[in-house]
């Protein structure tokens, strides 16, 4: 024997019984639909939002056609990620030495 749900439009008032859209009008009733719809948009929107960012310089370079500029990127990438390596090293040093 099924559970007997009433459930009260949220648009229109009008009384629905076990039904996860509106008889009346066709909106969403149940609270895991209008959540998963929720969520769906939410994730459309961070995607379109991803999409309008324009891409890194350095990005450009590493997938450019020509073999200089995608050389002049490659040792751009490596020479951020070498100076990024020693700034992490000496902010370590510095609180190791502090909390010593």
């Amino acid at each position: 024997m099924a559970k007997r749900r009433i459930i009260k439009c949220i648009s229109c008032g009008v009384y629905n019984e076990n039904l996860e859209f509106c008889k009346n009008c066709g909106a969403v009733l149940s609270f895991r639909k209008r959540r998963e719809q929720k969520v769906e948009a939410q994730k459309k929107k961070r995607a379109e939002v991803l999409k309008m960012q324009p891409p890194n310089f350095i990005e450009n370079l590493r997938s450019h056609p020509n073999m200089v500029y995608r050389i002049t990127g490659a040792f751009l990438y490596s020479s951020f990620a070498v100076v990024s390596a020693i700034g992490a090293f000496i902010a370590w040093l510095v609180f190791a030495i502090a909390a010593g």
